[in-house]
């Protein structure tokens, strides 16, 4: 950027007919990004799906790209940035095709496994990702239940789909005060097949509050899934807004989808 403003100067001070040349140079510099100013948008924060204790959250998904104009960053985009994923919110971003599912995983969700099991979690073909399309469903049913706000609609009004996503993103922000739901899984590795019980309990625990939202209007759930388990339990706090469970890991239990249901059931608005 300085050379390309020496050189022009030099130029224009020498002869007023270097006006053509003047014009060119600057062409040329603006076209290397020579006056472009401002930095990349984005978000500060860490990295998202920490498998130790969650997701760092930050605006957009994750930290920004390092560096701006002159830095090694490219010019600035205008408007926000691309969200910046880690490898499973990023799977979850290509099969959903939606901003607000990888988020629901990244805002609304915690996965307290090792990280040989977080590691497979977005793998192609695993049971573990084909499951958030509908835990996504079955979150973004329980917002619009208790809030009216419809994520899908708003993220895909018109063509701008940055603008539309920036609305999105705090609807999510403020609906996470609201709701969240932990998985703990026990050990260093997990199971990613279709079958694994842990994603059977996923699914189930989601459409369970998926059909009976909580009366409280608010909802944190946490499914510990155990090796030392032989069957289901279930707490429910006062408030009727603290649902945990403990599930087994390797041992399917007797009726054990009716077991992780009817606490919600009972604490369902009344039709």
């Amino acid at each position: 950027m300085q050379v390309c403003r020496q050189v022009l100067n030099g130029n224009m001070n020498t002869h007023r007919s270097a006006a053509l040349l003047v014009s060119l140079l600057s062409t040329a510099c603006l076209a290397k990004g020579g006056f472009q100013a401002g930095g990349n948008a984005g978000g500060g924060g860490g990295a998202a799906g920490d498998p130790s204790g969650g997701p760092a959250e930050g605006s957009y998904g994750g930290p920004a790209e390092p560096g701006g104009p002159g830095e090694g960053g490219g010019t600035a985009p205008t408007g926000p940035a691309e969200p910046r994923w880690d490898d499973f919110a990023f799977a979850v971003r290509e099969r959903s095709g939606t901003y607000y599912g990888p988020w629901t995983i990244t805002k609304l969700t915690t996965f307290k496994v090792g990280q040989a099991c977080y590691a497979k979690l977005g793998e192609k073909d695993s049971g573990s990702l084909r499951n958030t399309v509908y835990y996504i469903g079955s979150v973004h049913e329980l917002a619009k239940k208790w809030t009216g706000e419809e994520w899908d609609r708003i993220e895909n009004q018109r063509s701008d789909r940055a603008k539309d996503r920036a609305l999105v993103e705090p609807m999510m922000d403020e609906f996470g005060k609201r709701f969240h739901m932990t998985i703990a899984i026990e050990g260093d590795d997990c199971e990613t097949e279709r079958d694994a019980l842990w994603i059977r309990y996923w699914y189930q625990i989601g459409e369970a509050f998926q059909n009976h939202p909580p009366a409280a209007g608010k909802l944190f759930v946490t499914l510990n899934v155990s090796a030392t388990a032989r069957d289901i339990t279930s707490t429910v706090d006062e408030t009727g807004t603290k649902f945990t469970f403990t599930a087994p890991r390797d041992i399917e239990a007797k009726d054990w989808t009716d077991k992780l249901a009817k606490p919600f059931r009972k604490n369902a608005a009344k039709l």
